[in-house]
């Protein structure tokens, strides 16, 4: 939280549709490798160890790339030909500094605050720009023959400009340690002015060290695969009940709906399979099915098993007298007319009520590789009760009963709430 008032930014959320959504190829898989090459380059020329310390690559504003430029540097332009657009090259100050100390004999360094360069200094870095600029040149070479020699020199950033304020820039910048200091080389070309070698480069990935489909993403997914879990429940009946029936259930009243001989797996609210039930080591378990939902499946939430349902006494009916309401169009009402009641609309709510068997938890990877006839252990132990559902909701538990002609059903025992409670106490 922001402790004082500040100036706070417009957050333009659509900033992101605006600019590139990838960076360029180009960039992407050359940039470092043409790093390395100056400072490989550096270090023949000035016989004093260069490294590079690390590659940043980024696509942001024309202004945004010219203004994290260093205050003391020189920058070389050069044309793109034969594609579109400026590239400009700019050697911080600090490292030119380094490499003229070194090329003089100098055994360490002498931090100071630097405002310009010498004469010296500017003779030196226009030759690394040149150095580095015809490396870079060397390195694109199999996907365009390009000439990048300089066409002017500056110091200042203010005299910098190679598009429009609006354009976005591909930038890079290395940052290379010496022995005497350490600073950077910033690469800042036009996005747009690459966009014609994109394709080439990804039909000739093989040039720049790569095998086609990026093995370390793919890799990277397999691993996540491995250990993102994924949550099944198999639930063996549903139904959708006026709300006035569901309001009324209390213990001892048997659901109406029947049980399944199979049990479908449920993940995120999709049905994936079913599977048949049976018991292992004082587990429930279930073998997956790999046939499919046909259509008259008990599993369909439309369908109602009404045979197996009881005289709702407290409802005043049987469950069986309620239908499954219908949206209506609405019409105007006449002067006069009734008005409708809170009860009365609020008996027409249907409430989807499931029975859950058992929960399983399997990693992504182990779904993938489900198969026919393999056995699921479940969390549910032999003798539980069943978990009752109401709009995803944990409502009660049941257990099972013998209804009319050989059917099995569920008989509500107790709230959850209450059983729950209960339990937490015992414990």
């Amino acid at each position: 939280m922001l402790e004082q008032p500040q100036d706070v930014e417009t957050l333009d959320l659509l900033d992101s549709m605006r600019a590139p959504q990838l960076r360029s190829l180009l960039m992407e898989n050359l940039s470092d490798r043409f790093m390395r090459q100056i400072a490989f380059a550096l270090f023949q020329r000035m016989r004093h160890s260069v490294q590079l310390l690390s590659c940043i690559n980024g696509v942001t504003s024309h202004e945004s790339a010219l203004s994290q430029l260093p205050e003391v540097m020189l920058a070389g332009i050069s044309e793109l030909a034969p594609l579109r657009g400026r590239m400009l090259l700019a050697i911080d100050g600090d490292l030119i500094g380094a490499v003229v100390d070194a090329m003089c004999g100098a055994t360490a360094s002498h931090p100071f605050e630097r405002y310009e360069l010498s004469a010296l200094e500017t003779r030196i870095g226009k030759q690394m720009i040149n150095l580095s600029l015809a490396t870079i040149q060397e390195t694109l070479s199999p996907l365009a023959q390009l000439d990048l020699a300089p066409i002017a020199y500056e110091t200042a950033t203010g005299m910098l400009a190679i598009a429009d304020g609006q354009d976005w820039m591909i930038a890079v910048t290395g940052i290379f340690e010496t022995a005497l200091g350490t600073g950077t080389i910033k690469l800042i070309a036009p996005y747009a002015g690459f966009e014609p070698l994109e394709a080439k480069v990804a039909s000739q990935s093989g040039l720049l060290g790569q095998r086609g489909a990026d093995t370390g993403w793919i890799n990277g997914i397999e691993a996540l695969t491995e250990v993102t879990p994924i949550d099944i429940t198999f639930e063996l009946a549903r139904v959708n009940l006026p709300l006035a029936v569901f309001e009324a259930l209390a213990p001892g009243a048997i659901l109406p709906f029947t049980l399944s001989p199979e049990a479908i797996a449920v993940s995120g609210g999709i049905d994936l399979f079913y599977a048949d039930y049976g018991q292992s080591g004082g587990y429930v378990c279930c073998r997956v099915k790999a046939d499919g939902a046909t259509e008259g499946d008990p599993y369909m939430a439309d369908q109602i098993d009404r045979s197996a349902a009881p005289d709702d006494k407290a409802a005043g009916k049987s469950p069986l007298e309620y239908e499954r309401a219908e949206l209506e169009r609405i019409q105007p009402q006449p002067r006069g007319a009734p008005i409708l009641t809170g009860k009365k609309m609020l008996d027409r709510v249907q409430v989807s009520l499931t029975v859950e068997l058992g929960r399983t938890q399997i990693t992504v990877k182990d779904l993938r590789q489900l198969r026919h006839g393999q056995v699921i252990t479940l969390d549910q132990t032999v003798g539980e009760p069943l978990t009752i559902f109401a709009n995803g909701q944990k409502l009660a538990y049941g257990e099972v009963v013998a209804v009319a002609n050989d059917r099995y059903g569920v008989r509500v025992t107790a709230l959850a709430e209450d059983m729950d409670a209960t339990a937490e106490a015992g414990a």
